[in-house]
């Protein structure tokens, strides 16, 4: 009876012991948040996700005129559109670099996002934290822009953004931007300001596995070129395989952020806004 008592314990202790180490296993897996955000945008406004190393994303950004045209100008569909083709490649995880030209002043700008953290999901870091930058440069060729050298033409933009995934559906982030034009044109507001400053507001609520709804609001701080309004942008995204379509209604015509500070004069709210729409599509180029 002893040697069945004591065979006894050992296994209930062999048990105890296997148990503890188990429970001590689950407790150090940890690992990165995975999809804040389902792409690397919204509508105009950058998102703290970036692009995995040897990825490639292919862009389509396009919006059409303000609905406020009415039925005469089908809500904006007749009316003249803003396009933008752009590509982004993932260097490594954390880097990203980019090209993309816009119709709007053949607008081509070069741009990099840099990924300083990524939340956890102990929580040991709470947020995710990125930082970007992007160099345009104005090409088009007229009456306004004949004159201007190569260093006039050029516009900046440079922003860092915090983001957190509170819950399985709600995802937040706020990022302080700056923008700067070395060339300002008077376009009947006033004499415009150079530099903007600005805190951007982003959000997404997962529906589903594949559907999201999102918003955009960029408030600009301090000084600001008269007649410009505060962009805001709601949309509807959908992931299909490699595909993110994105479908919103948003204020500013432009799909970079500087100009989104410093030229958007429509107000969302009194109606001055028009339907876009995004295609992303990744492509995967090689191992990590």
């Amino acid at each position: 009876m002893k040697k069945i008592n004591l065979s006894l314990i050992l296994i209930l202790f062999g048990m105890q012991t296997l148990f503890a180490q188990m429970q001590r296993t689950r407790a150090v897996q940890d690992g990165p948040v995975d999809e804040l955000f389902l792409i690397g945008s919204i509508a105009g406004m950058s998102t703290v996700t970036n692009l995995e190393a040897n990825n490639l994303n292919s862009t389509i950004m396009h919006n059409f005129g303000s609905v406020n045209g009415g039925l005469e100008d089908f809500y904006g569909l007749d009316l003249g559109a803003s396009v933008r083709l752009g590509i982004d490649y993932g260097i490594s995880d954390k880097l990203s670099v980019g090209i993309g030209r816009t119709s709007l002043e053949d607008n081509v700008d070069l741009r990099f996002k840099y990924t300083l953290l990524r939340q956890m999901k102990s929580d040991k870091i709470p947020v995710e934290v990125a930082v970007k930058g992007d160099v345009g440069i104005t090409t088009q060729e007229n009456t306004i822009f004949e004159d201007f050298t190569f260093t006039e033409r050029m516009n900046y933009f440079a922003s860092v953004m915090i983001a957190r995934q509170f819950n399985e559906k709600i995802t937040l982030q706020v990022a302080p931007m700056i923008s700067h034009f070395n060339t300002v044109v008077d376009e009947g507001n006033g004499l415009p300001n150079h530099t903007h400053f600005a805190v951007g507001f982003a959000g997404r609520i997962k529906l589903n596995v594949r559907n999201s709804l999102t918003f955009e609001y960029l408030p600009v701080l301090g000084e600001r070129t008269a007649g410009t309004k505060n962009h805001l942008a709601l949309g509807y995204e959908v992931e299909t395989g490699g595909h993110v379509f994105q479908m919103f209604f948003m204020a500013g015509r432009w799909f970079t952020e500087q100009h989104l500070l410093a030229r958007n004069t429509d107000d969302f709210f009194a109606g001055d806004f028009r339907l876009g729409f995004n295609v992303n599509r990744i492509f995967s180029l090689g191992k990590k």
